[in-house]
């Protein structure tokens, strides 16, 4: 069985190991464990983990924000499970979970990159594909 709840500045080592299953694209990442614990005192956000017999096997954060065209406005962030525990529903619950949270903060938009293997989960939630070039630059 799978239990959803906030993350903890003690879950911090196992998330970062779900991490590098989603990306090996981490910046500084000897600091990443340090980076998730700072997540747990943010406030325009909230991370949840997804626990079973101990163990994180789930990970994903909304991160919120005001922008003058939309209003309040969200990310989906990070929304990974472990690699022996997909196929199980446990990102669909992650996600319904943070979707919930949307709503009760009457977030206008949710915005999230998605890989290839969730498309078709957050297709079935509602979200649509956009045609938008997706720049970055890392500054360091």
């Amino acid at each position: 069985m799978v239990t959803l709840r906030n993350l903890e500045k003690k879950d911090s080592d196992q998330v970062a190991l779900l991490i590098k299953q989603l990306t090996q694209n981490i910046i500084e990442p000897e600091n990443l464990a340090k980076r998730i614990k700072r997540l747990v005192n943010q406030k325009n956000s909230q991370f949840l983990v997804a626990e079973s017999q101990g163990k994180i096997v789930g990970f994903a954060g909304l991160v919120w924000y005001v922008i003058p065209s939309k209003g309040l406005i969200a990310w989906v962030e990070e929304l990974v499970v472990d690699n022996q525990n997909r196929r199980q529903g446990i990102g669909r619950v992650l996600m319904e979970s943070l979707l919930v949270l949307a709503e009760r903060k009457k977030i206008k938009q949710i915005k999230l990159t998605s890989t290839q293997l969730a498309k078709n989960l957050n297709e079935k939630l509602g979200f649509i594909k956009k045609n938008h070039d997706y720049l970055i630059k890392n500054l360091f």
